[in-house]
């Protein structure tokens, strides 16, 4: 995929907008964030109101700026026309990895910005509407449905300044993903990360003190803290045509099936289905994410914690299953393999613990080495094998600058 910032001054109908850049101060103003074919004149002229000077374009999917000369050679082809088709052309050239990585965290980061505008309503004390939630979270389940590895992965870059906000959207695909896996239909996975999406949105009643203190919170903090899912019950069930389904997310993601959970201390059975899931993605997308009390944990030992848990506070079956969904080695985990190399894990495959990874390594002769793409559960490739995962730190490498340069700076 080819982005590029232009001037506002070089933006005309048919090019396909990104991002929105320097010069505007709030988004909202426009309603848009990126992501849309401009078609008209009306819509530039809109922007240049607005203050906007650069905007970050799509060129596979939209006009360049070099498309003027071509436009005129073309005759009575329209912009528009132009635009439909290379987009044509770009949806026939496959995708790398890194493409895919940031159409998934574009997408994404509109499920952020419908998550915060949902929150403003609630803190001033509005209603707010789901329904113009639904279209984004189809957008999500497509993305889920193209290319899970991409999703997962994205779920793993966080900040922790906004983590309440991106954990909430993590939760989201995340669960949606998980749907995916268990065969649910479209209608169930949509409700599903509509659950994800606010299942802690009880904490903006939570004060700020406790929420981002860095230390061992006290037990009266604590029974505080622990009111977050009855709060999200109860702002949720006001909003008209919420889901069944999406609410037991929302009130059941800390209950545990040997009762130690809350806010009700539910058991086994007692805890629906979907409240089972959202228990061990809450765990996971939690675990793995920088908080304000603690550092973000290696993935692959956060999935031997779920294994250990599974039959005592997870039931067995879902805990493998959601396993299953991101992988024993999540895509951008650094893993040693038996011919004495390391690799980057790029893609799952249907061996969880053969996935396809990147070369970037030599041990042996301890040097990087030009990167090579390996599919591990193919039988060529039989003669090599994972032997388990390494620390990044330990060799100092970033292994999303073997994967995405954007990811990889966050």
């Amino acid at each position: 995929m080819t982005r590029k910032l232009i001037k506002i001054k070089h933006l005309i109908p048919g090019m396909y907008v990104d991002a929105i850049g320097y010069g505007t101060h709030n988004n909202e103003r426009i309603g848009e964030t990126g992501n849309f074919l401009i078609v008209s004149q009306q819509e530039v002229n809109r922007f240049v109101a607005l203050g906007v000077q650069e905007l970050y374009i799509n060129t596979e999917k939209g006009l360049d700026l070099t498309d003027e000369e071509e436009l005129r050679r073309e005759g009575n082809t329209t912009v528009l026309e132009l635009a439909r088709m290379r987009n044509a052309q770009a949806a026939q050239k496959p995708k790398t990895l890194a493409d895919e990585l940031y159409d998934a965290k574009s997408i994404l980061a509109k499920a952020s910005t419908e998550l915060e505008n949902a929150i403003a309503h609630l803190r001033a004390g509005e209603k707010i509407d789901i329904a113009p939630l639904w279209p984004l979270l189809d957008e999500i389940y497509k993305s889920v449905s193209e290319n899970r590895d991409a999703i997962v992965t994205v779920c793993r870059k966080k900040n922790k300044d906004g983590y309440v906000l991106e954990h909430s959207v993590s939760h989201c695909a995340l669960m949606m993903a998980f749907g995916q896996t268990l065969n649910m239909d479209r209608g169930a996975i949509l409700e599903l990360g509509l659950g994800g999406l606010f299942h802690d949105i009880g904490k903006i009643r939570v004060p700020a003190a406790i929420l981002n203190k860095p230390g061992k919170l006290t037990d009266a903090e604590l029974t505080i803290a622990r009111q977050h899912a009855a709060w999200g019950g109860e702002f949720l069930i006001k909003v008209e045509n919420f889901p069944e389904k999406a609410m037991a997310v929302v009130l059941e993601h800390h209950e545990r099936i040997d009762g130690t959970g809350y806010p009700k201390k539910l058991k086994d059975n007692e805890i629906s289905l979907f409240g089972q899931m959202a228990s061990i993605v809450d765990v996971y997308d939690a675990c793995i994410s920088i908080r304000a009390y603690g550092a973000a944990a290696d993935p692959c030992q956060v999935i031997r914690q779920l294994f250990e848990k599974a039959g005592k506070l997870f039931h067995k079956e879902l805990v493998q299953q959601f396993i299953k969904t991101i992988g024993i080695f999540p895509v951008g985990t650094l893993v040693r393999l038996e011919s004495n190399k390391l690799a980057i894990v790029i893609r799952q495959t249907k061996s969880l613990t053969q996935p396809m990874v990147r070369l970037v390594y030599d041990l042996k002769h301890n040097c990087f080495i030009p990167p090579e793409d390996i599919d591990l559960a193919r039988p060529r490739a039989k003669m090599d094998k994972v032997q388990g995962h390494e620390s990044p730190e330990k060799w100092n490498i970033n292994p999303f600058r073997f994967i995405s340069p954007e990811l990889a700076s966050n």
